[in-house]
């Protein structure tokens, strides 16, 4: 059995926040097949009971990653001031920036990062920022786990790990084939991570993750940077079988039991295939936290902004043990252990 990532380790990342943003589009599903213009493969119906989709947020013309990701930052400086001095890093994921077509600023279309911009707004003109671009849905995992060996240099008090997307941009063009467009939402979401001593039901437990470089082409963006390759079946089944073996690499090495655990927090994708997910792992229905049914599937974002929203709600408490799991285009995969 491999051993737990942070054995040895003389800290704890501890998680002491957590801020998220939606666009201000709502879009059911009546408007999303109006929308649409490629043949999705199953009728409305299908798609509606197969997913228990809803509705979705959307960016309206005026806001992007940009914006969402300021407005995630904004609630964090409103709610918790007494953070922003001890920031000394920021990691964002984003994997719908892209420079030339889909930049973070129109006037300057080579320019695609935003952990500058969120540095400029928090007024930490010297700290570090780090963009992360390639593991799309598990870009926020990735995230953390760079942000947990950040905090091993003593240098490094805090860093927030802000992940954002906005998959609308891709969800509806004609070269689109795949019904899984119809699940994709927009969303912004961070945590802020703190270097704390060692301590009972605090921080980050383990975290696992590899990229599957056969499937480098499975999923992805398109050509014309307005659609989403995904071959089928086949992605989903391998999506499937990688977030378990990181789900169950995370509970055997840590010695943990599914009842150990509180939540279940994975990407918020198809319903049918977390259902799968969480029945294998033998999780009860009731710990999982899905929310994508409202809010769409907003890959690497959907973890923290889910997190962010159960913990301002009160379902998820302080020192709950959550389980997340994500894998992302390039089939990226990623688990993290951690309490909240």
């Amino acid at each position: 059995m491999t051993h737990n990532a942070r054995r040895g380790l003389g800290y704890v990342s501890e998680l002491v926040a957590a801020s998220h943003a939606y666009p201000s589009e709502l879009i059911d599903n009546d408007e999303y097949l109006r929308r649409c213009r490629f043949a999705l493969g199953a009728s409305p119906e299908q798609l509606a009971r197969e997913t228990r989709m809803q509705t979705r947020r959307w960016c309206l013309p005026h806001e992007n990653t940009a914006t969402m990701a300021r407005a995630a930052v904004a609630r964090l400086i409103e709610e918790r001031p007494e953070l922003v001095a001890e920031i000394d890093a920021v990691v964002v994921a984003s994997g719908t920036t892209m420079p030339m077509a889909h930049p973070t600023d129109p006037e300057n279309c080579a320019f695609a990062d935003i952990s500058p911009l969120v540095l400029a707004q928090l007024g930490r003109k010297e700290a570090l920022g780090l963009d992360i671009k390639a593991c799309y849905c598990s870009g926020f995992l990735r995230g953390l786990q760079v942000a947990d060996g950040l905090l091993g240099n003593a240098n490094y008090r805090s860093v927030l790990v802000l992940a954002v997307e906005q998959g609308s941009r891709f969800s509806v063009a004609e070269t689109n084939r795949s019904s899984f467009c119809y699940i994709v939402g927009d969303a912004a979401g961070l945590v802020v991570l703190r270097r704390v001593a060692p301590r009972a039901r605090a921080g980050i437990v383990d975290h696992v993750g590899f990229t599957d470089v056969d499937k480098l082409a499975w999923v992805g963006i398109g050509d014309d940077a307005a659609s989403i390759i995904m071959l089928g079946s086949r992605a989903g089944e391998a999506t499937t079988r990688l977030l378990l073996q990181c789900g169950r690499e995370l509970l055997q090495r840590n010695g943990l039991y599914p009842t150990d655990v509180d939540w279940l927090l994975p990407i918020q994708t198809h319903a049918g295939l977390l259902d799968s997910v969480r029945a294998e792992l033998s999780f009860d229905p009731a710990q999982l936290l899905w929310v994508g049914d409202r809010r769409g599937f907003s890959g690497s974002s959907s973890i923290p902004a889910c997190l962010s929203e159960q913990l301002a709600s009160g379902t998820v408490k302080k020192g709950d043990l959550v389980l997340s799991l994500a894998v992302g285009a390039g089939m990226n995969c990623a688990g993290t252990l951690y309490y909240a």
